[in-house]
């Protein structure tokens, strides 16, 4: 994959992080199953900056969360390129509201890791 290789083999295993984050959520039961699978995980990890891939893996997860937090959602796509990631009642596409719903939790258990 093209990104892997763009960011010195950082792409996946940020995809990684983000998805146990995830899966601790689910099992936590602060996070519904099925909000945020890991084909959209991993095309909201696609649409950010290849420089945002540097430094330590908490370097790398603070700027992605930084980048995708505040994003024009209606802009990102999937990483196929073929379909938008963000649209509402699309079957290819990530609801707002599923997305800001991960984010979130996401959010509050990376700082209460930090706590």
């Amino acid at each position: 994959m093209q990104k892997h290789k763009a960011t010195e083999s950082k792409f996946k295993p940020t995809v990684r992080i983000f998805k146990n984050m995830r899966n601790r959520m689910i099992k936590d039961g602060t996070l519904q199953e099925g909000i945020a699978p890991s084909y959209f995980l991993e095309g909201m990890l696609y649409n950010v900056p290849n420089e945002h891939f540097t430094g330590t893996y908490n370097d790398i997860f603070v700027a992605c969360f930084n980048w995708i937090f505040p994003a024009e959602r209606d802009k990102l796509v999937c990483a196929n390129g073929l379909h938008w990631l963000v649209r509402e009642e699309v079957h290819t596409s990530w609801s707002s509201a599923n997305m800001t719903k991960f984010l979130d939790g996401a959010r509050k258990l990376w700082n209460d890791w930090g706590n």
